[in-house]
């Protein structure tokens, strides 16, 4: 979920797949480019930006280090 143009708020893998598509547009990086550069296919760097990550992070992770992004984890703010 966007929460301003270049901050996401991720809570399911989906939000995780369309922040690392925005980056990438952003960075102006095509997902033929972007997957060459991973050392994986198009098709599937298509999946993991719809979500699907098959078990596995590793690749939406390094999408996102390519395209300069960086994850931070951190507590909520208290609510109410």
């Amino acid at each position: 979920m966007a929460i301003r143009r270049d901050e996401y708020l991720v809570t399911t893998a989906r939000d995780l797949g369309a922040a690392a598509k925005h980056f990438r547009v952003a960075a102006g990086v095509t997902q033929v480019d972007a997957a060459e550069a991973m050392g994986i296919g198009q098709p599937y760097l298509s999946s993991l930006e719809a979500g699907k990550f098959g078990g596995s992070l590793t690749h939406a992770l390094r999408l996102l280090r390519f395209v300069d992004c960086e994850v931070i984890v951190r507590p909520r703010k208290a609510r109410g």
